[in-house]
C-alpha cells in the first residue's frame, strides 16, 4: 500500500513512521486496518541484537543487552472515527550495575494501558465536561479515566510549592451524601486554587478513616462533584475584593 504525491510514492509504513516518531532502535513493522471492526493495530518492534540504556536514573550504562521482553498493548489517539493500538514487545535489559529492568518507553508511561498522547485528551477534556462525558466520547469505562486524570494531577502537585502563599481562604462541601467532605484552600493574593484536601467524616463530625468500609468508594465517586465544587469556589473568590468570613 502506498500513498503517490506529486513526487513520489510514500509506503504506509514510512508514513506511520513519520506519524509516530519512534526513537532508535524503534520502528514500525506492520499495520493491521480493520473498516469492519473500526480499527487500526500499529505494530512496534526493534532489530535483533539491538541496545538499550539503562533505565535506571542516574546510571551512564547505554549499551545494556535484551534480557527478555513482554508483548504489550496500549490504546492510541484515534485514527479518524477508527480506534487505534499502539503493540510491541518491551524488553527487559541486563544492566552490569543494576541488574535487571524494564525499558522507559517514548510513548507510553509503566503500567498504563495507553499511550501519553491518548492520556493528554481526557486530561484535557476533563476541565470543561464531565468525566462520564469523557468517557463516553472515547469509549473507555469512567473509572481507567479517572486513574489517568488522578495520576497526572497528583505528579503535578507533587511539583508545586506554596512557600510565598501569605493568605488563604477555605471552603467546604459534601461530596457524597454528607458522608465525604472535600476542603478547598484557595490563595487569596494569586486568587487561584492553593490545595484540595479530600477527608471522610460522618455528619456528627466523627472521623471516618479514608480506607474504612465506610469511606471506600468506586474509583472516581464524588470526584465530578468536587471538581465542580473547586471551580464555584474559585469563581466566587474571583468575584470578592477583600477576604471574607473562613479567611485565615
Amino acid at each position: 500500500m502506498a500513498f503517490v504525491g506529486r513526487d513520489s510514492a510514500v509506503d504506509s509504513l514510512d508514513l506511520f513512521r513519520l506519524a509516530l516518531g519512534p526513537q532508535q532502535p524503534w520502528t514500525v513493522t506492520r499495520t493491521d486496518f480493520d473498516a469492519a471492526e473500526g480499527r487500526l493495530d500499529l505494530y512496534l518492534d526493534f532489530p535483533r541484537g539491538a541496545r538499550f540504556p539503562c533505565p535506571v536514573q542516574g546510571c551512564g550504562q547505554g549499551e545494556c543487552s535484551v534480557y527478555d521482553t513482554e508483548d504489550k498493548t496500549w490504546r492510541h489517539m484515534d485514527f479518524f472515527q477508527h480506534k487505534a493500538y499502539l503493540h510491541a514487545r518491551v524488553p527487559r535489559v541486563r544492566c552490569a550495575g543494576h541488574g535487571v529492568h524494564q525499558v522507559g518507553l517514548s510513548w507510553a508511561r509503566p503500567e498504563s494501558g495507553f499511550t501519553l498522547l491518548f492520556e493528554a485528551l481526557p486530561i484535557t477534556f476533563a476541565a470543561a465536561m464531565p468525566v462520564a462525558k469523557v468517557a463516553e466520547m472515547t469509549s473507555e469505562p469512567d473509572t481507567r479515566i479517572w486513574r489517568v486524570i488522578e495520576h497526572h494531577v497528583d505528579t503535578g502537585r507533587a511539583k508545586l510549592s506554596f512557600a510565598d502563599v501569605t493568605k488563604v481562604g477555605l471552603d467546604e462541601t459534601a461530596a457524597a451524601r454528607g458522608q465525604d467532605y472535600v476542603t478547598v484552600f484557595m490563595d487569596m493574593v494569586a486568587r487561584g486554587g492553593a490545595v484540595r484536601h479530600r477527608g471522610s467524616r460522618c455528619r456528627h463530625g466523627r472521623t471516618v478513616r479514608p480506607g474504612s468500609a465506610r469511606a471506600r468508594r468506586r474509583p472516581g465517586s464524588g470526584h465530578r462533584h468536587q471538581l465542580r465544587h473547586e471551580r464555584r469556589v474559585h469563581l466566587r473568590h474571583q468575584r470578592v475584593s477583600a477576604p471574607r468570613a473562613g479567611d485565615v
